[in-house]
């Protein structure tokens, strides 16, 4: 019976220290069947968890500026493997961006895919 009892306890231990990774469907926050595409003028790149943000100063069609956000797939550390540095995207390069809208109506921001930013050259921006 201890027998058994010390066993039960040590895989309940067991399974009880396995890491749990939780994530969110983006059809919960983004229009996944839907593309948008701006252009515009990096004004911050933030390299963090749970999802890196990039923020573009774009020149809407009245000639007034606005930010859009931009939340890239993946985390922190996969930018950082794929080789992203703080120079990747200075503040004032201008880009174009391929993203995925938010549903929030009025909401400016994207959800952007690895081949979704490209740099003034036409050339990818991986991450």
């Amino acid at each position: 019976m201890r027998f058994c009892l010390s066993f039960m306890l040590i895989a309940l231990l067991l399974v009880l220290t396995v890491p749990v990774e939780a994530h969110h469907s983006a059809s919960s926050f983004w229009h996944t069947d839907r593309t948008t595409f701006i252009e515009g003028v990096v004004k911050s790149v933030n390299i963090v968890n749970p999802h890196p943000e990039v923020i573009i100063e774009v020149t809407e069609s009245n000639g007034e500026k606005s930010d859009w956000y931009l939340s890239g797939s993946g985390n922190a550390s996969a930018w950082i493997r794929s080789g992203w540095t703080d120079d990747t995207l200075p503040a004032g390069m201008a880009v174009k961006v391929e993203g995925n809208p938010s549903l929030r109506d009025g909401s400016k921001a994207l959800l952007v895919n690895r081949s979704g930013i490209t740099h003034p050259d036409g050339s990818p921006i991986s991450f």
